[in-house]
């Protein structure tokens, strides 16, 4: 799944993942935890942006950890020393933080990992 406020985003995110594998969207943190709980948590990876109008990618990272601590988190972020950005990677809340500007094969390439893992 991916989660971002910028639709542009999700669209390059998209372009680039549904090759491999199958994609969903979400605008915001809301609308991720409603297609979570629609699929009973059904999902391998998220990949989310930091930054988000209301509730921001840790927040929403911590939600679904609670639930469903089998999904890994994947973080965007163009701030990534960010003490918040920081203290999540460090507890394991995410799985992994993703700088900006992202690059395609690299962000395919971590998710293939993490779900070989």
């Amino acid at each position: 799944m991916i989660v971002d406020d910028e639709p542009l985003n999700r669209d390059l995110l998209r372009r680039v993942l549904q090759r491999d594998y199958e994609v969903l969207e979400a605008e915001d943190a809301a609308a991720a935890m409603a297609a979570l709980e629609a699929r009973d948590g059904d999902l391998s990876v998220i990949v989310c942006d930091q930054l988000m109008p209301g509730r921001n990618g840790t927040e929403l990272a911590a939600d679904v950890k609670k639930r469903w601590p089998a999904v890994k988190f994947l973080l965007l972020t163009g701030y990534d020393d960010d003490p918040e950005v920081k203290r999540a990677k460090m507890s394991g809340l995410v799985t992994d933080v993703v700088t900006k500007p992202w690059r395609g094969s690299a962000l395919k390439r971590l998710i293939s990992e993490i779900l070989a893992a």
